[in-house]
């Protein structure tokens, strides 16, 4: 809960209502000072007193909690085998952050800062890996304990944690599975997100991660959903995908290219009825039927080449990723 009457500057929030309420306590103080001067003084004292004891009580229990389970939250954890909008109580066009790293949740926090969570809901959630054989099923029942243990615990209390700090609601959910992209997109799915926000992997680089997510959205069940990927970076910067078919992002010097194209072949009269697409199709079927001959390789060399040309200079990009 936050005291109303905050003034917001950018990302900077200036607390006029809690000043207002400091400053008519301040003025009361001084009014009891110049009344009742004794009580006043000893008010004080006592009040100093007992911020001190309540200060280092605080400091030796933080100490003998240090490591143990009883710094965590404690939740009510529900298991439902079906999982849409309705169940979790959540609006169409929702938010969906996954997460995994109690330690690493600066951008649920980026998500909090900017989202208006009484417009747009925001579901935090986290995947429970099992073997293929094992994971979750329609046929599958599973208790609360299997899926929530100590690990889900400690992560939730985290963003319980960031949540308060941010003043916003948030939905909990852990939803076991056996992949965890196709795991995170069926939630989206399910959930009607409109955006997926997630951490940068260890192993992955955003576009390795955006392309496995890629690959689980063709894998969902029609109808498939239109859904934006982000991906936030350790450099603190968010990579942003749209997952499915979409309008491809042109470079200035490509849409440059295109026109020029255009110019020179409308400028005979029997193509003046051309439009930019059909350029753009011709071009999409050549490569195709390309890709299908004897200049494959090349061709895919080419794209590699102009692939790491773009790329950030400390980004290779795996030829697998194409093939």
């Amino acid at each position: 809960w936050k005291v109303p009457g905050n003034l917001t500057i950018g990302k900077t929030e200036i607390p006029i209502g809690l000043g207002l309420i400091a400053l008519l306590l301040f003025l009361i103080a001084i009014a009891n000072l110049f009344t009742k001067p004794d009580a006043t003084i000893a008010g004080v004292f006592f009040s100093a007193v007992f911020f001190a004891v309540f200060t280092i009580s605080e400091k030796i229990t933080a100490k003998r909690r240090s490591g143990a389970h009883e710094n965590v939250e404690q939740f009510r954890v529900y298991s439902n085998s079906e999982l849409n909008s309705n169940v979790l109580d959540v609006r169409p066009g929702n938010i969906l952050v996954a997460v995994r790293d109690p330690h690493n949740l600066s951008y649920l926090r980026d998500v909090l800062e900017r989202a208006d969570t009484s417009k747009q809901d925001v579901v935090v959630m986290t995947a429970r890996l099992y073997h293929r054989e094992h994971a979750f099923s329609g046929s599958t029942s599973y208790e609360a304990k299997d899926i929530f243990d100590q690990y889900e615990q400690e992560l939730f209390t985290a963003v319980v944690s960031v949540a308060e700090k941010e003043g916003k609601h948030v939905s909990l959910l852990v939803v076991p599975g056996s992949n965890v992209f196709d795991t995170i997109l069926l939630t989206a799915q399910q959930l009607q997100s409109s955006r997926v926000v997630t951490g940068v992997s260890e192993k992955l680089s955003p576009d390795e991660q955006g392309k496995l997510t890629g690959d689980a959205w063709e894998r969902l069940p029609e109808p498939k959903p239109r859904l934006t990927l982000a991906v936030s970076r350790k450099d603190g910067g968010v990579t942003e995908y749209q997952l499915g078919p979409h309008e491809p992002r042109l470079r200035p010097e490509d849409l440059a290219l295109l026109h020029q194209l255009w110019l020179e072949i409308t400028s005979e009269p029997q193509m003046s009825g051309l439009h930019h697409y059909d350029l753009v199709a011709i071009a999409l079927e050549k490569l195709r039927d390309d890709l299908s001959g004897e200049d494959r390789e090349k061709i895919l060399d080419e794209m590699l080449e102009n692939a790491a040309g773009n790329a950030h200079p400390k980004l290779k990009v795996p030829r697998s990723r194409i093939n």
